[in-house]
């Protein structure tokens, strides 16, 4: 019987540290707009954005490249100065890239 407990001790082990080693994923995005949003609420590619003056925030948005991302939302709410995507903020560069593809 000990080397099934001694089995378990190891295995239980070896689950509780692979599962801490995960980080949790972020999966809500934040920008802010050049000007005060048009609409206190829109959706675009499924995620629901909710704004306040310029700033805006999505909970859970598909898992895209943010550049990608930042190219179709500037499409229908017009240009960005900041944009976080599910954890990855773009940089001055990318946010002019970005904004080429602005309304």
């Amino acid at each position: 019987m000990k080397p099934i407990f001694i089995l378990l001790a190891v295995a239980s082990a070896f689950v509780g540290t692979h599962a801490d080693a995960r980080a949790p994923q972020v999966q809500s995005a934040e920008l802010t707009l050049s000007t005060p949003a048009r609409q206190a609420e829109f959706i675009i590619d499924g995620a629901v954005w909710t704004c306040r003056d310029s700033a805006c925030h999505a909970s859970v948005v598909a898992d895209m490249p943010a550049a990608r991302s930042c190219q179709r939302v500037v499409s229908v709410t017009g240009a960005v100065t900041a944009f976080t995507w599910r954890g990855k903020t773009l940089s001055d560069a990318e946010l002019a890239t970005c904004n080429t593809r602005a309304k």
